[in-house]
């Protein structure tokens, strides 16, 4: 059976442990993926964490993929130049600022969304939010539009992830009522 522990002992990425299992940096992430096996992963903020789940997902070998975007080109090429963009995965799109609204009666959230065509990312189970970095938009945004897009999209909501960014939290799990958070729950791995 392949588990976590398995993974991190006989491949190289070793420093997944300390730089993510130890740090409590996408746990609730990892777990998702090792427990439900999500055929198609968006990330939104490509980098070594795209890596690192591309990298598991092969190594669990169910059929799942994984596409990262990263909107600034500095990191993106941080990361070709780092080998964290290895398998391709990794794509350099713009964003967008925008003003959407909340819940009902709760007013307008100021927001950046990732550009790509909705095709690109049919048949996606499971989205990840670790991006942009929102303090370098002059309009002083506060949350990441995307999963919003790809819910109205599809007509249903799917499981997702948030790493820290309070904002983009609030406005799906308070402000909307998102149900589907995997959120920042501390797991044990102990398989």
């Amino acid at each position: 059976m392949k588990t976590l522990n398995n993974f991190l002992e006989t491949t190289e990425y070793n420093w997944i442990e300390s730089q993510y299992i130890k740090a409590g940096k996408y746990v609730s992430a990892i777990k998702h993926i090792i427990e439900n096996k999500p055929k198609f992963i968006v990330e939104y903020g490509g980098g070594k964490s795209t890596l690192l789940l591309t990298e598991l997902v092969n190594y669990l070998d169910y059929g799942g993929k994984v596409v990262g975007y990263e909107n600034d080109e500095h990191w993106y090429n941080y990361a070709i130049e780092n080998g964290w963009n290895k398998h391709n995965n990794i794509k350099l799109v713009d964003t967008e600022e925008s003003t959407e609204n909340n819940a009902v009666g709760k007013g307008i959230s100021r927001g950046i969304r990732y550009t790509h065509p909705m095709e690109d990312i049919e048949g996606v189970d499971f989205v990840i939010i670790d991006g942009p970095h929102l303090i370098l938009f002059p309009s002083d945004p506060n949350v990441t539009f995307n999963l919003m897009d790809i819910v109205n999209h599809l007509g249903y909501e799917l499981p997702y992830f948030i790493d820290g960014r309070s904002g983009t939290r609030n406005f799906y799990s308070d402000d909307l009522s998102y149900k589907t958070d995997i959120g920042d729950k501390k797991y044990e791995f102990n398989s």
